[in-house]
């Protein structure tokens, strides 16, 4: 029987015989298994076993615990294993006790067929895998969830950080849109004007001085330096500096 999980099955039966038996099919089958004569024994094999075992067949008469006894503390210390009842025909009503109580999920009159028992113990160890490919397709759902938790994080952080760029942007937009407003206000400078108000300003008593036209210079080179700068930095560009090589 081909399969990529590793299965151990557990027998339980006071009479070796049958447990032989059982065990030379589960070899036929290459399925590991471990053979107990008692309902006691097979709870101690239960416990140290790890991971658990696949599927437990038990049979119902021993001495002691019974079958279903034993099948019913095995859902507590291992509830995803399959359980299998070897049992008579006429023990109908311990076989439906123990269906209703979820001990068992499936029963195996004695005695059997044997290619109804080798089916039944397919059936069992398919049911198992079941269990198991559930609870892997669980844990891959987990880590995308988790994945998923995280990108999402992620993307509202980007998300939070372009608001505020575009807020930003918005702001600047704003006030350049009022400067531009404050400008269409203004009165227009006659040329003429401005022209007679630049000599005057480099003029004195004995014509032009140069020492006032440099200062001029100096002063309308720095004023439109930073102008320039004030542009550069709204567009996200820096200007060299200069400020030493301005007199």
């Amino acid at each position: 029987m081909e399969s990529e999980y590793q299965h151990k099955v557990l027998v339980v039966d006071d009479e070796e015989q049958i447990g032989k038996a059982i065990g030379r099919i589960l070899q036929k089958e290459k399925i590991e298994y471990v053979f107990a004569t008692s309902a006691e024994s097979a709870l101690e094999e239960i416990k140290k076993t790890t991971p658990p075992f696949s599927l437990i067949i038990s049979d119902q008469r021993m001495p002691g615990m019974q079958g279903t006894q034993l099948l019913e503390q095995a859902t507590t210390l291992t509830p995803d294993t399959v359980r299998f009842l070897m049992t008579g025909y006429s023990e109908m009503q311990t076989i439906i006790n123990a269906v209703n109580k979820g001990a068992i999920q499936r029963y195996i009159a004695k005695p059997w067929e044997h290619d109804d028992f080798v089916n039944a113990i397919k059936s069992g160890i398919k049911r198992y895998e079941l269990f198991l490919d559930n609870k892997k397709l669980l844990m891959l759902a987990k880590k995308q969830n988790a994945k998923l938790y995280e990108l999402s994080c992620e993307l509202m952080e980007t998300t939070k950080s372009q608001n505020k760029a575009i807020h930003e942007l918005d702001n600047d937009i704003q006030t350049i849109e009022k400067e531009i407003e404050a400008f269409s206000f203004q009165a227009p400078v006659n040329p003429d004007t401005l022209i007679n108000e630049i000599e005057n300003s480099v003029k004195d008593d004995n014509g032009v001085d140069c020492e006032k036209i440099e200062t001029l210079f100096s002063d309308t080179i720095k004023g439109l330096y930073g102008q320039f700068c004030e542009i550069a930095y709204r567009s996200g560009f820096e200007m060299p500096d200069i400020e030493g090589q301005i007199q």
